[in-house]
């Protein structure tokens, strides 16, 4: 049917299958899809901020909701991420399937999700490069299931990182991901697009610390080395090797 899709043309006797059919023809046809959103504080109207944020998708609209009405009622989409714009008579939105589709937030700021953390399911967000990922990266460590608790139905979660990937492997031993499981939180490099679980981002922090890693400032060594040793809580690289 796809195929067909393509080189536009049309499987006439469609209409004529059963009912059954037809409808799971429809479900199948809504895919897993990476949902970028993009979000900023609306503009102010007259001193009066008239949404708390305005989501922007810079994709387009899944394909089976353009085939036709029956299509886009079997879908499995609902709209989500509203947007009102001044001037203009109906707000935006995205489609969203909450089931399967994985929000890829922009940027670090969770709280922006708000609106949606009853119903996101599955959730990738990215670590701003520079002093504002740095903060991150130490807030999270210490806090990710505060962070990640308000997602009450979280099932899956990506963490993109382009500045010092390896040392997120330190977070690892964290307070936990709120309702997430620990086995389906998952570390992206987004330099390489290298996808780690948590024990194997840890090991390669630990490998990167024992046997590749270099001291920043060599006057400041004694601190460096007494910093380490009284602040490491995790596994030695033998202990490491054990995890599959």
């Amino acid at each position: 049917m796809c195929s067909l899709a393509r080189n536009g043309r049309h499987f006439h006797p469609f209409p004529r299958l059963p009912t059954e059919l037809r409808l799971r023809i429809w479900a199948l046809a809504a895919t897993p899809r990476l949902v970028h959103i993009s979000v900023r504080q609306t503009e102010l109207d007259r001193w009066k901020r008239i949404a708390l944020n305005d989501f922007s998708l810079p994709m387009p609209s899944p394909a089976v909701m353009h085939v036709c009405r029956k299509s886009r009622l079997c879908a499995p989409y609902q709209k989500a991420f509203f947007t009102i714009v001044p001037g203009e008579p109906e707000h935006r939105y995205v489609w969203v399937d909450f089931e399967r589709d994985m929000v890829w937030l922009a940027n670090s700021q969770l709280e922006r999700l708000e609106p949606y953390e009853t119903k996101i399911r599955r959730l990738r967000f990215t670590v701003e490069p520079g002093a504002r990922g740095d903060l991150m990266f130490e807030a999270f460590g210490g806090c990710s299931h505060e962070f990640m608790a308000p997602f009450t139905v979280l099932r899956e979660l990506h963490v993109a990182i382009s500045d010092c990937f390896c040392a997120w492997g330190s977070t690892w031993a964290g307070s936990g991901y709120g309702k997430c499981p620990r086995e389906n939180v998952r570390f992206l490099d987004l330099t390489t697009g290298l996808l780690l679980t948590g024990p194997q981002l840890e090991m390669a922090c630990e490998w990167e610390w024992q046997k590749g890693g270099r001291v920043i400032d060599m006057d400041d060594f004694d601190y460096e080395l007494w910093f380490m040793l009284a602040n490491y809580t995790g596994s030695n690289l033998p202990e490491l090797a054990k995890i599959e």
